[in-house]
C-alpha cells in the first residue's frame, strides 16, 4: 500500500462533492484512496499516504487503525479527478 509518512505533508485541496448528495466515504483501491458519493460516483482519487496511528502502536484492539498502526495522512493527500479511461 502507500508509503508510510513520518510527518504530514501539504496536500492539494479537498475533493469535489455533488451538491445535495450524501458523501458515502472513502475506499482504499490498491495505492489510491477514492472519495465516493452516495450516488455511486467516484468523486476524486489521491495517492494513499499513511502516518503512525496517534492512538496506539499497532494494538489489535485499536478502533482508530484496526490494529495496523497506521492511519490516513489526510494533510498529505493530493486530490485529483479520477481517470476516465
Amino acid at each position: 500500500m502507500g508509503g508510510k509518512r513520518e510527518g504530514a505533508a501539504t496536500g492539494i485541496g479537498s475533493f469535489h462533492v455533488h451538491r445535495g448528495h450524501v458523501f458515502e466515504g472513502f475506499e482504499l483501491r490498491g495505492e489510491e484512496l477514492a472519495a465516493l458519493c452516495g450516488c455511486g460516483v467516484t468523486l476524486d482519487v489521491a495517492d494513499a499516504a499513511f502516518s503512525a496511528c496517534p492512538e496506539c502502536d499497532g494494538d489489535a484492539t485499536c478502533v482508530r487503525c484496526g490494529g495496523t498502526g497506521l492511519t490516513v495522512d489526510h494533510a498529505a493527500l493530493a486530490w485529483r479527478l479520477p481517470a476516465t479511461t
